[in-house]
């Protein structure tokens, strides 16, 4: 994705200040930004197979890339523990896009 957040200290940041919603599969955090940038974050120690990490990861960027987010930089963090498919991973993000808009 082109817009990856890469950058620690702007991570960092979105950590510290940002807002955030949470739903029982994934958690956002958001920051106001000049350009929009996007994480993605599934945590390896529920997930200890990174074929697993990185299908959630691709479903949650097929989920965003749907959306137009302007102006922010975004977290997604899956909170779930098994694999979900994109219906769920779509809804759940819908609805959280949705309660900060």
């Amino acid at each position: 994705m082109k817009n990856s957040l890469k950058n620690k200290a702007e991570i960092d940041n979105l950590f510290v200040v940002g807002k955030y919603a949470t739903d029982k599969l994934v958690t956002l955090k958001w920051v106001n930004s000049v350009d929009t940038k996007f994480l993605f974050a599934v945590s390896a120690k529920k997930f200890k197979r990174a074929v697993d990490r990185n299908r959630i990861k691709r479903l949650m960027r097929e989920s965003v890339s749907k959306l137009s987010i302007n102006g922010k930089t975004v977290a997604f963090i899956f909170r779930g523990d098994a694999v979900p498919s994109f219906n769920e991973i779509n809804n759940s993000i819908n609805k959280l896009i949705k309660s900060w808009v």
